[in-house]
Formats: C-alpha cells, sequence, structure tokens
C-alpha cells in the first residue's frame, strides 16, 4: 500500500512538473488534489521542496529571458501573504485543508475561465503575491494568482519570471515550516525519493514549450485542473 501511494503521488508528480515546465505553473495544481487524498502529511512540505528543485532548475534555464525589477514588489508582499498563510495552515484540519486545495483549484480555473486580458501592473503583481503567499503556504498552489494576473505576457519572459518567484516563494514557505516544525526526517527522505521524478518532469516538459507557446494547451490545462479539483473535493466530502 505504501508503494502504491509513493507510485500515485509520483506520477501525480511527474505530471505536473512536465506540465509546470511547459507553461510556467501548475505543479502543485495537478499534484496537490491527488496527494492530499492519499497522504495529507506530504502536503504542503513535499510539494514545496519539490516545487523549489523545480523552479530552480527552470529559472536557471530561462535566465536569459528574466526580468527580475518587475518583480520587486511580489517579493515584499508575498512575505506578510506567507504569514497569515503559515497562521491559518496551523488551524486546518486533514478535510478542511483538502477543502481549501480543491477550492484554490476550481477558484483558478473559473477565473482562467472567464477572465479578460488585461496588462500586469506593479499593483497587480503586489497584491496576486500576497494571495499567491496565502495560498502556497496553505495549499501549496501558488502558482494561480500570479499566473493568471501574468498569463497575457510573453510565454518566455512570463516562465522566466514565474520560475524565479516560485523559487523565492518556496524558500519563504520552507522557512515558514521550518519554524512551525513541520519538516521531518520522514518527510525529508520523501522528498528525496522525488528528486528523479521532478528532473524527469523538467526535461520532458521542455520539449513541450513550443506547444504550449502555440496557443494549444490552454484548455488542456483547464480540464487537467478542474478534474484534480473535483477529486480533492470528492475526498473532502467523503471524510464528513
Amino acid at each position: 500500500m505504501d508503494m502504491m501511494i509513493w507510485g500515485i503521488a509520483a506520477l501525480s508528480l511527474l505530471v505536473g512538473c512536465w506540465v509546470q515546465t511547459a507553461l510556467g505553473f501548475g505543479m502543485a495544481v495537478i499534484a496537490a488534489p491527488i496527494i492530499v487524498i492519499f497522504k495529507p502529511e506530504w502536503v504542503p512540505v513535499v510539494l514545496t521542496m519539490t516545487a523549489l528543485v523545480l523552479s530552480l532548475l527552470n529559472t536557471w534555464d530561462q535566465r536569459e529571458h528574466l526580468q527580475t525589477k518587475s518583480l520587486i514588489t511580489p517579493f515584499i508582499s508575498r512575505i506578510p501573504g506567507t504569514l497569515l498563510g503559515a497562521w491559518l495552515l496551523l488551524q486546518l484540519d486533514t478535510i478542511w485543508l483538502q477543502f481549501s486545495v480543491a477550492a484554490c483549484v476550481l477558484l483558478a480555473v473559473v477565473i482562467s475561465y472567464i477572465g479578460k486580458q488585461f496588462s500586469y501592473t506593479p499593483k497587480r503583481l503586489a497584491f496576486a503575491a500576497f494571495i499567491s503567499g496565502i495560498t502556497g503556504t496553505t495549499t501549496s498552489i501558488g502558482g494561480p494568482p500570479m499566473a493568471l494576473v501574468m498569463q497575457y505576457g510573453n510565454p518566455k519572459t512570463v516562465r522566466a519570471n514565474l520560475s524565479f518567484y516560485f523559487s523565492y516563494s518556496c524558500i519563504i514557505s520552507l522557512i515558514a515550516y521550518a519554524f512551525m516544525g513541520l519538516i521531518t526526517e520522514s518527510i525529508l527522505y520523501a522528498c528525496l525519493s522525488f528528486m528523479p521524478v521532478c528532473l524527469l518532469g523538467f526535461i520532458s516538459g521542455i520539449k513541450a514549450r513550443s506547444f504550449v507557446d502555440a496557443g494549444r494547451f490552454r484548455p488542456l490545462l483547464l480540464i487537467l485542473c478542474s478534474i484534480a479539483g473535483v477529486i480533492a473535493l470528492l475526498g473532502a466530502v467523503r471524510q464528513l
């Protein structure tokens, strides 16, 4: 059973890492709703550590497209969002954690589907980073707020900026988890076991970027996110 659970988690992380490398975000959106059902103690620490490694790889790979100045305000506003998210994480039990994951995913899908095109300004980025700090720290799903604000930019620039932002935000969240005593020896072993999966998702995701840039991946992503959100919602309802 333990190996079966690990296999399910590994498969969801593989798909999630592939999606995030190809699109710019989505690892936790895909993996968190599945992992939280079978191994809730892995959410959010294992996901965040995996996301950190993946984000560092993606940042280095796309470093020539980075626009670091535009990320100053999000870096600042992410900190209070993280602190609020850490407090909320201590208040939530497993069932409400699943509801939170499902709500974050489904809300992101709805906003993505009905949202209108707009430019991303420092104020919008700062607000998105604050919300990202809350959702990212509580559920490890911090990508959608930032990605939604930046979704109409140049794909290469958006991917690079998101990867750099995620690298920073994962470090901030992990510092908070360390102070909360959530990073244990067993959690670290679990994280290490998923590193090959993360690397495989990264390598395969690079080859899919041209497909994403052609504008053909968004409908599939929304479908996958919807399915993942519904799975988490049904899992939470089942435990009531």
